[in-house]
């Protein structure tokens, strides 16, 4: 089997999405900042910096510009995500999500894939071929809406 890079990063892309809880970019960007605010307020104050509330607040605001502009790759990949699964219709969504958003903080073994592949041919209903049809098409679509560059065959 040869190695598809593009695949490989787009199922990775849409296992961080499930793991994400499936929050949009702007939803998981808006986490992100909640967390840092909370933690670098905290910890701003706990290391004895100035009393003054002002500080903790530039701190923070700092501390969470500098960790969203970190996660830009990783927004991005969410909004390419959103919108492959915009573009996919009803019983490809459902196959993406039943291979790739099940258990997406675990590591894939080696034939879970085709697995989750027959549990989704069991519950769309479709063929086995069709479904794989259909796992070839989602990161191709991610790609393009992700901007990656792809040879065309």
């Amino acid at each position: 089997m040869r190695k598809d890079n593009i695949r490989d990063y787009a199922t990775e892309a849409f296992r961080f999405y499930a793991a994400c809880g499936r929050l949009t970019a702007a939803e998981l960007e808006e986490k992100v900042r909640q967390e840092i605010y909370t933690k670098s307020k905290r910890e701003f104050l706990h290391n004895g910096g100035p009393h003054l509330p002002s500080d903790a607040t530039a701190y923070a605001v700092m501390q969470a510009e500098d960790a969203v502009a970190e996660m830009q790759a990783e927004f991005l990949d969410i909004l390419a995500v959103e919108r492959t699964l915009m573009q996919l219709d009803e019983a490809q969504r459902k196959a993406v999500e039943i291979v790739y958003f099940t258990k997406p903080d675990q590591e894939l073994e080696k034939g879970e894939i085709s697995r989750r592949v027959h549990q989704a041919e069991m519950e769309i209903p479709a063929s086995t071929d069709t479904i794989f049809r259909w796992l070839r098409l989602a990161p191709k679509t991610f790609a393009q809406a992700r901007g990656l560059r792809i040879l065309q065959k």
